[in-house]
């Protein structure tokens, strides 16, 4: 084992490929000596590769591994190298360009102080606006920008400390190091490398610009309060003129020309607060000048409904002038007139009081009223235009549904003689709930009238009384025309009623005939066909008296006819299950036959639990169960199919061992017979046989008898097995 020629390896390697095709071309001697140098060189390779192997293994021990790790060791060093001098050259020049960056704002900072300082000491005297000395706030903004100048100034004198140790810790950095450019880095970053240029200009370049600009904003300022003063003032005058008082607005008013007169007084010495001061009372102006918009909107708004007051009154004034009296309860707008005025007094005294708010709500409701005058008016109109349309086709329609009572209780007094009174009971009453219907839209008709004279002119009142006739009539008509509708459907069943009956009794015979021939159909068939024959008799019966009620027969017939038709699906139903029924078990019972009388190998199909469960399915269906019975026919085939597998499957198993144990014996004997020099073996295969080589043959003539034996068979079927190779071997 240790040439690595295991038994897998001489069968695979050795026999397969070099001794075989010369056996099947009766090489046997050729195929020997193929065999044996095919062994020697299988050896002899191995052996070859194992040697090169220990070779190659001591050559890289040797030569190859020591050369390649100094190779990777010095490699790897001017990888490091290289790296290293790439991070100092990058921090350097990260270091490098934030000093850059520091010192230009230093000299930004440096510059910027420098000219605010020039600034400041330049401001008193420079400025023509500063004749007189500062005082209060400009003088506290003066002061403060000095002070903010010293204390930046003492700032830039700590970044200027942080340029030096930054700039002698870049410039001390060695050729591949990298901690000091790191540290500069860290120092330029930190907060104290941050020049407050922004701070240096909110805190004195813009403190500055407000001094130098003080006097101007502040007069700019003034001159604005007082043109907005003279606009208010013109404003509230003319609010005089139009009546109006506006005494709610002269303290705001005089607070802010009080506040106009102390900034034009501190404008010279303080400009600074004489700004702020005007700005509030700017503001303080603008605001009342916006409540003076909103209460001339007011008072325009009073105005207005105040017209549209009277304009609704005029055309009242106008109404009553053609002749109509608006006198009806609800439907005179002079109360909503009346009530717009008094809400319109309340909104002018408001107004004048400052409550503009309120004002506007007594506005508001004001308008609401005029809304519904201006829509009263209209609908007085509206509906003595209706009355007058419809009136007349009211009172036409209660003509006619008075003639047609006559007609309705002349049908149910024939309804009453014909059939009997369930047919027509819920109809009864119907006439007498018609005539007092009708008795109610004609006292309702006069009422109308009476309402709609001239001499009274109650529109709404007619016109509602009237929409009520309309609904009574329509109700009259309902009642009079069930009473028609039910006569004609009793007409049309005492007509048809008789041809149905003999048309159900005929299809209940039918179903009769057909569940007599039939024989597969079950109980709940002939139960629904003895119910359809029932209720069609009791359907005639019904139907043959001499006052009848036709349509609780004609329901009674109906039932029969629907009963008549679920038993006919009931017994389509149950034949069509009996048919299936049946071949499932003739199929079932086939298959059983066949598993039955199939033998090989001594076994046999296990068919007892199928041959039970058929059994039960013919029982099932003899008793009429055959949805069971299908079910029961279904397990049956299934347990037959799985048996006849069962059993196949064994045989074969059974077969394919037998023949192992024949192989098996044959390769015995043919190894036997080899040995003691009795003749070849012979291998009996599947594909034929397999004959060897003589032993005694070169002891022999060729032309002996066994030389002239023909084999067999010339060709090897199946394969060799491993015992077989490992014996031949």
């Amino acid at each position: 084992m240790s040439s690595g020629l295991n038994p897998e390896t001489i069968e695979q390697e050795l026999i397969r490929k070099v001794f075989v095709p010369r056996a099947k071309d009766e090489q046997y001697d050729e195929g020997l000596a193929d065999l044996v140098s095919a062994t020697e060189a299988w050896v002899k390779n191995k052996l070859d590769r194992k040697l090169a192997q220990t070779q190659a293994a001591r050559v890289f021990r040797t030569r190859t591994l020591p050369i390649g790790l100094a190779a990777t060791g010095i490699l790897g060093g001017l990888v490091a190298f290289f790296l290293k001098r790439s991070r100092h050259d990058r921090q350097m020049h990260l270091a490098a360009s934030k000093l850059a960056a520091l010192k230009s704002e230093v000299v930004a900072l440096s510059d910027l102080l420098d000219s605010q300082q020039e600034r400041h000491r330049m401001l008193p005297h420079a400025d023509p606006d500063f004749q007189t000395p500062m005082q209060g706030q400009t003088r506290a903004v003066f002061d403060n920008v000095q002070t903010a100048i010293v204390r930046y100034r003492e700032r830039w004198l700590g970044l200027m400390d942080v340029w030096e140790k930054a700039q002698s810790r870049i410039q001390s950095e060695w050729f591949l190091g990298t901690a000091s450019a790191d540290d500069a880095i860290q120092l330029l970053d930190s907060a104290e490398a941050r020049p407050p240029l922004s701070d240096v200009a909110g805190e004195c370049r813009g403190p500055l610009d407000v001094l130098e600009n003080s006097h101007e904003t502040a007069r700019h300022l003034a001159d604005e309060l007082d043109a907005t003063l003279t606009k208010a003032n013109a404003q509230l005058a003319q609010l005089a003129q139009r009546g109006r008082s506006g005494a709610s607005f002269q303290g705001s008013l005089a607070a802010v020309t009080r506040s106009l007169a102390v900034a034009r007084h501190d404008l010279e010495s303080d400009p600074v607060k004489a700004r702020g001061r005007l700005e509030e009372a700017q503001a303080s102006a603008a605001t009342t000048l916006v409540e003076i918009d909103a209460f001339e909107a007011a008072d325009d708004r009073r105005h207005k409904a105040s017209n549209a007051a009277d304009d609704v009154e005029k055309k009242r004034d106008a109404k009553r002038a053609e002749g109509w009296l608006l006198a009806e309860p609800g439907a005179d707008p002079l109360a909503r007139i009346v009530s717009v005025r008094e809400h319109l007094t309340l909104a002018t005294q408001l107004l004048d009081a400052g409550e503009r708010t309120g004002a506007i709500g007594h506005i508001e409701h004001a308008e609401r009223n005029i809304a519904e005058a201006l829509a009263m008016l209209e609908s007085i109109v509206v509906a003595k235009t209706k009355v007058e349309e419809l009136l007349p086709g009211c009172v036409a329609r209660l003509e006619a549904l008075a003639t047609r009572g006559g007609q309705a209780l002349r049908a149910l007094q024939q309804m009453a003689q014909s059939d009997a009174q369930t047919a027509w009971s819920d109809v009864a009453d119907n006439g007498a709930k018609a005539d007092a219907g009708l008795a109610r839209a004609q006292s309702m008709v006069a009422e109308v009238r009476a309402a709609a004279d001239p001499s009274r002119q109650h529109f709404f009142r007619a016109f509602a009384l009237l929409e009520e006739a309309l609904r009574q009539e329509d109700w009259v008509d309902g009642c009079q025309a069930a009473i028609m509708e039910r006569q004609s459907e009793l007409d049309g069943l005492r007509a048809s009623l008789p041809n149905r009956c003999q048309t159900v009794a005929a299809r209940v015979q039918s179903l009769e005939a057909r569940l007599e021939r039939q024989r597969t159909d079950r109980v709940r068939a002939n139960e629904h066909c003895r119910e359809a024959g029932r209720l069609a008799e009791l359907a005639k019966q019904g139907a043959g008296v001499q006052r009848p009620d036709l349509l609780q027969a004609s329901r009674v017939l109906e039932a029969a006819d629907t009963a008549a038709a679920r038993a006919e699906e009931l017994a389509t139903d149950d034949d069509r299950l009996a048919r299936q029924a049946f071949e499932e078990i003739e199929e079932a019972d086939g298959i059983l036959r066949r598993a039955t009388a199939w033998y090989a190998e001594g076994v046999s199909a296990d068919v007892r639990g199928a041959t039970v469960g058929l059994e039960e399915a013919k029982a099932l269906l003899v008793r009429q169960r055959y949805e069971d019975s299908i079910k029961s026919s279904a397990e049956a085939t299934r347990l037959v199919r799985e048996a006849y597998a069962t059993a196949t499957a064994e045989a074969e198993r059974r077969r394919l061992k037998r023949q192992q144990a024949v192989q098996q014996r044959q390769m015995e004997e043919s190894f036997a017979r080899m040995s003691r020099g009795l003749g070849p073996w012979v291998i009996q295969l599947p594909s034929g046989s397999f004959t060897g080589p003589d032993p005694w043959r070169s002891m022999r003539s060729p032309s002996g008898p066994i030389a002239r034996a023909p084999s067999v068979s010339h060709s090897a079927g199946g394969s060799w097995s491993k015992n077989t190779a490992e014996a031949s071997w």
